[in-house]
């Protein structure tokens, strides 16, 4: 390279803090020096001198790193963070209520020791995950996405079953392989998405049976709500991909085909549900017809319907308590889990219970507008998988407690107890977080792709 050339990128160099980005930068300045350069010799003049001018056109190579360093320092999207914040505040003042309550069954040492464990670690995995470069992973997407089937594949066969589904143990803790699944699959399918998803039939075949794989297996575990989150957000991002630039092949009839297929197989899964029996179809009939039976599988819905129909605007409802044997307790299993959102409503009023849904919208409304900002492909498509899933998770999870929706064990992240769902769902917040924070660190010349 020219002396003169390599001293003027040095003292640009200088300037920018951020290494990452100096490839790309020193890569486009060159190119305009070199343009000046081409334009200079054809007016006659030998090409030190003017090489030396076009330097000298460029202007102050100090003043242009710090302007480059301005513009390209990591962003942190503090918005975000705020609602995030808010949302664990609103948890943990919810879970503490319940666990304080005398009416509680839950051990307020175990809750707590356990809260304060996966709270810290939560933090900590969301931290690693935004400060780690997450474009590394890329190249590792089939490795990780087969390892993650054979982990599900393992714990199912030699984990710890209760009630029929398998468990890990970490420490004194049980905790939910599915939800250790969850990121690497989004992690990994995004990859395979970015690599695959360009209108290739073979391509598209290894994406499309790669992902009934997996559902498979969560189907097998059996995790209902988990398949039903990790297929619709593979359905997104394969959606994004067709109707990207770069997809070659008529994306109507692609589209056509895919959401024909899915129609299908659903319609095909809930006759074999409904066939079958047992608690998931009694689930979808119950919801089906709600007055059906208040007993059985039709009691939690009942018991739901009643403490948000005497729920007040502030306040306890009337019916937040029954009382067993002469002992109140709390109206509704699982409200530190599936059901907080309506122990929320029940315990503090329908005007909590809206805060709540509008902090959750907000953060919806944020992470999606974070990853139009995104650059990268690769980033883009996995910014949009961790959306889809939150979202998908949020709404779920609410729709479930009003009654609008089966009760198919979604939880509502960052509010809903759940040790490893907490962690995962941090994960995931941290990994989007890492993705806008490399926006304009990411190397120029990846194409920007259209959602």
């Amino acid at each position: 390279m020219n002396k003169h050339i390599s001293s003027f990128l040095d003292k640009v160099s200088e300037q920018i803090k951020y290494r990452n980005v100096m490839e790309s930068i020193s890569e486009e300045l060159k190119s305009h020096i070199y343009e000046l350069t081409d334009n200079y010799i054809e007016d006659g003049m030998s090409e030190d001198i003017a090489i030396q001018k076009a330097i000298k056109q460029m202007g102050d190579p100090v003043a242009i790193g710090k302007k480059l360093n301005r513009t390209h320092r990591p962003k942190t999207e503090w918005s975000i963070i705020s609602l995030l914040g808010a949302m664990i505040l609103i948890g943990g003042i919810a879970l503490f209520s319940l666990v304080n309550d005398q009416a509680s069954l839950l051990n307020l040492d175990h809750f707590f020791k356990s809260y304060f464990v996966y709270t810290i670690l939560g933090i900590g995995v969301c931290t690693a995950c935004y400060l780690f470069d997450y474009t590394k992973l890329e190249k590792y997407s089939l490795p990780i996405f087969i390892a993650t089937i054979v982990f599900l594949l393992i714990i199912q066969n030699f984990g710890t079953h209760v009630n029929g589904i398998p468990y890990i143990r970490i420490g004194g803790f049980i905790s939910n392989p599915i939800s250790l699944a969850l990121p690497l699959f989004l992690i990994s399918f995004s990859g395979l998405i970015n690599r695959w998803a360009t209108g290739n039939m073979k391509n598209m075949l290894k994406l499309f049976g790669l992902s009934f794989i997996a559902i498979f297996i969560l189907m097998r575990h059996p995790s209902l709500s988990s398949a039903i989150l990790l297929s619709s957000g593979f359905i997104i991002l394969i959606t994004i991909a067709v109707m990207g630039k770069g997809f070659i092949g008529n994306k109507k009839r692609i589209l056509a085909s895919i959401y024909g297929s899915i129609i299908f197989g659903a319609l095909l899964l809930l006759f074999r549900i409904l066939i079958q029996g047992g608690y998931m179809a009694a689930r979808l009939l119950v919801f089906l017809n709600p007055s059906s039976d208040p007993r059985e599988p039709g009691y939690i819905n009942f018991l739901v319907n009643e403490m948000l129909s005497n729920a007040k605007f502030f306040g306890k409802s009337d019916s937040l308590y029954l009382t067993i044997e002469g002992v109140d307790r709390i109206a509704l299993p699982e409200a530190n889990t599936d059901f907080i959102f309506a122990y929320i409503v029940a315990a503090f009023g329908w005007i909590i219970g809206m805060v709540t849904i509008v902090v959750i919208t907000l953060a919806v409304v944020r992470m999606f507008l974070a990853t139009k900002k995104i650059n990268h492909i690769y980033g883009k498509y996995l910014a949009c998988s961790i959306v889809s899933v939150f979202t998908l998770q949020a709404l779920g999870n609410i729709l479930m407690n009003i009654g609008m929706a089966p009760i198919l064990g979604f939880s509502l992240p960052f509010i809903s107890y759940g040790g490893t769902n907490f962690v995962a769902n941090m994960a995931l917040v941290g990994l989007l977080l890492g993705v806008y924070r490399r926006k304009d660190l990411v190397n120029l010349s990846n194409t920007i792709i259209d959602i």
